[in-house]
């Protein structure tokens, strides 16, 4: 009998109500591809994103190479790929996935942040996603999301060291109005009526600012904001 831990890698089928012929249908989950070369790390992972109705791990791999290798066959919309303290370049793996399966946005787990500004800045050109991989599980589901819709999510320090650097934010003109908006005491229907917006765009635009930041709320999202010097 083959247990779970006896499985082979890249072989994660997808249930039978997600055949992969039928990902082009309404309501079909977000194809998520796993590498890390730890596996109760990347079994732990693949179990917490399968409890979520709306996301699919359809395969595991243990590194970059073999993810690159996978992923034109099960097509992911987002990788997530941990990095090891020992990897030289850790957006070698995004670059080798990106140009295997264009259309995948990858989001990179690493054990810390790099201590210079141009490794932080490499990595934030190097992957749509950058966050710590001591995370927390709903921050993570929130990113696999956010990077499914074609958004970009970064850990604020990082944000905030490439930022000083020149480079731009990952926050939306818009979103950046509405935080402010509210910054200054609106709520939401007084910021929806001083921008011109719905309160609910204006409701999706702060679930967005907050998702994009790795804030826990508004208020964070407000104070990352400012902390960064984009209000």
């Amino acid at each position: 009998m083959t247990t779970a831990l006896e499985r082979p890698l890249v072989q994660r089928a997808l249930s039978p109500q997600f055949p992969l012929a039928a990902t082009a249908a309404a309501a079909s989950p977000t194809r998520v591809l796993l590498a890390d070369r730890h596996h109760l790390f990347r079994s732990g992972l693949g179990a917490l994103l399968d409890r979520e109705e709306d996301l699919a791990v359809v395969a595991e791999a243990v590194g970059g190479e073999e993810a690159a290798a996978a992923a034109p066959g099960v097509r992911p919309a987002v990788a997530v790929l941990g990095v090891d303290p020992e990897q030289p370049d850790p957006t070698a793996a995004a670059r080798r996935l990106q140009h295997a399966v264009p259309g995948a946005a990858v989001l990179l787990l690493v054990p810390a942040l790099p201590r210079t500004a141009q490794d932080r800045r490499a990595l934030v050109e190097g992957a749509a996603g950058v966050l710590l991989k001591d995370v927390q599980a709903p921050a993570l589901i929130a990113a696999v999301r956010e990077l499914a819709r074609g958004g970009r999510v970064y850990d604020p320090r990082l944000v905030l060291e490439v930022v000083r650097g020149g480079q731009s934010g990952p926050l939306s003109r818009r979103e950046l109005a509405v935080l402010g908006e509210i910054a200054e005491g609106s709520t939401v229907q007084e910021a929806a009526a001083a921008l011109s917006l719905s309160p609910g765009t204006v409701r999706n635009y702060v679930s967005a600012a907050i998702a994009k930041t790795g804030a826990r709320n508004r208020c964070d999202a407000i104070r990352i904001a400012r902390e960064c010097g984009w209000l």
